[in-house]
């Protein structure tokens, strides 16, 4: 019965050990498991942000560029009102010239049909018309060329306009681009923080799974040697491996048979057979 308890109580220690062991070792597959998974799927958002963010910058420096061409192109519009401007002046002109050269010929005209020269009141009067002429033509050509001058000045301010917007519609691509990039590299230190904290995590679940092992065993030592030396007071630590003092070997004269003893009680026996 010494036995049986003994290892009763060993059996019961090794299996603790290895129970532990095993959810030990369960719980730090489990840790790693889920670490590896957190991480994947980590990557895969900081690939999906690196993507993000070129595809943002790539959208706002087309957008850049579409309002460069269209600050151009109004430029250009604007120039030809300007031209359209200039060409009309010039026709008001040559048109108020050509209707001065008729009213004077005309006017010369009816004086010579009449007999009056063109000297005192009438070459005073033709000197007047032709100043009024001048005046009138200098008005027309002076419009005409504020007119111009103001549509120039609108095309340069318009394309100034579309060159400033340009400018900072690429620095906000390019501040959209560093803000990703800082997005990016936040996620790549989480993704790697609870990737360490994973592996950590498995690490002391393997430590405890190893703890859990030898603090079998040694239980299991221990509750065996509890186990003998409650149910043998008398025996000492090395006789649990040494056979037990209960047990005889003897023999009979005459050709008998020999044996081992059972025990019974503290006293010897033994048995034999004849021959």
């Amino acid at each position: 019965m010494v036995g049986v308890a003994a290892a009763v109580a060993v059996g019961a220690g090794v299996t603790k050990g290895v129970s532990g062991y095993k959810a030990g070792q369960a719980s730090a597959k489990s840790a790693m498991a889920t670490a590896q998974y957190n991480k994947a799927i980590n990557d895969a958002n900081v690939q999906m942000e690196k993507d993000r963010g070129r595809i943002t910058r790539s959208i706002t420096e087309r957008n850049a560029e579409v309002i460069a061409d269209r600050a151009s192109y109004d430029g250009f519009l604007i120039d030809r009102q300007a031209t359209s401007v200039e060409a009309q002046t010039e026709f008001d002109v040559q048109i108020a010239t050509r209707q001065y050269d008729i009213f004077t010929a005309e006017k010369r005209a009816k004086w010579g049909n009449s007999g009056v020269t063109m000297q005192g009141s009438p070459a005073t009067v033709a000197f007047a018309d032709a100043h009024a002429a001048s005046v009138n033509l200098a008005n027309i050509e002076l419009r005409g060329a504020q007119a111009r001058s103001s549509i120039a000045q609108s095309a340069d301010m318009r394309r100034y306009q579309g060159k400033s917007d340009y400018n900072a519609t690429m620095q906000q691509a390019v501040l959209q681009q560093y803000a990703s990039d800082i997005q990016r590299a936040n996620l790549i230190n989480e993704g790697n923080m609870n990737m360490y904290a994973g592996m950590s995590k498995a690490y002391q679940a393997k430590a405890q799974a190893t703890a859990a092992l030898v603090g079998g065993l040694s239980d299991a030592v221990a509750g065996g040697f509890s186990a003998y030396t409650a149910a043998n007071p008398g025996g000492g630590a090395t006789d649990i491996m040494a056979p037990s003092n209960d047990w005889q070997f003897g023999s009979s004269g005459g050709g008998s048979g020999t044996g081992w003893g059972m025990p019974g009680n503290g006293s010897t026996g033994s048995f034999s057979y004849s021959g």
